[in-house]
């Protein structure tokens, strides 16, 4: 009876919780809506203001340019093509972070070594890895290249510090219970990168898109949304690059959403 009353108390206490949780929730939608509003009324008035849709364009004018960009016929391919040259910047920084994050951890030579090499890719300006990188490759690479090096110092980092973080108790279980390199890589080191680089995911490859857009403005590939927004630029149409801005943002919110869902899986995935 004492431990159906303790359950029944409980379960009481956990609806309790999920009701102050959906509430604080709600609230929190609520405050987002109106700040999302206050801002969008700020911005139609000071546009009326102003009167002139090459310094600030009203809301009406940017929605009727994003309809008239969606219905063209390289929208598509200028979408896919940044956000195919983003994954591909993206996808090899992580690759390497991972490879080359492992040795760093295994050699402390090794590790020290590429430490100034870290902080000089770190600090380098973007706008000087951009020029650098239109100077030694062809306009369709440049925006990878500097996409890949603008993300691979943070994935190096977030790879190193989860193997350095590592419960010293495992790894010394595994070294006393004789546990293969490739045992040790595939249920210690990698579950370990796994949810570090989850946690970052979509912030990192959201840096990685705004590099390779803001790439694409200056190399001018053939198609990509960079390209867009420079050729916006060149015709004085500022609803037009607000358009496009209102397309980025659209896409980084679905990225946003992803990295929960995946959050939520790997936590699952931990369990």
């Amino acid at each position: 009876m004492k431990e159906y009353t303790l359950l029944k108390s409980r379960v009481k206490i956990k609806k309790n919780r999920q009701k102050i949780f959906n509430s604080i929730y709600k609230n929190d939608k609520i405050e987002v809506a109106l700040s999302c509003a206050t801002l969008l009324f700020l911005w139609q008035i000071i546009a009326l203001k102003i009167n002139n849709d090459i310094y600030l364009p009203t809301i009406g004018q940017v929605l009727s340019s994003l309809g008239k960009v969606v219905v063209t016929q390289k929208f598509y391919l200028d979408v896919i093509s940044s956000i195919g040259r983003c994954i591909v910047s993206f996808f090899i920084a992580i690759a390497l972070a991972i490879i080359i994050g492992m040795l760093a951890y295994i050699s402390r030579k090794f590790r020290n070594f590429l430490k100034p090499i870290n902080s000089i890719a770190q600090s380098i300006p973007t706008m000087v890895l951009i020029v650098l990188a239109l100077i030694w490759f062809d306009k369709d690479n440049a925006s990878i290249i500097v996409g890949f090096a603008i993300v691979f110092p943070i994935l190096y980092d977030s790879v190193l510090s989860a193997m350095i973080g590592l419960d010293k108790r495992i790894l010394e279980m595994a070294t006393l219970y004789k546990v293969s390199l490739k045992n040790r890589i595939l249920k210690i080191y990698f579950p370990a990168i796994k949810i570090q680089i989850v946690q970052i995911l979509v912030s990192t490859y959201s840096l990685a898109l705004k590099v390779v857009i803001a790439g694409e403005v200056y190399s001018q590939p053939k198609y990509g949304m960079g390209a867009m927004i420079q050729v916006e630029k060149m015709n004085f149409n500022t609803p037009g690059i607000f358009a496009w801005l209102v397309i980025i943002v659209a896409i980084s919110m679905v990225l946003d959403v992803l990295q929960k869902i995946l959050v939520r899986r790997v936590s699952v995935w931990k369990i």
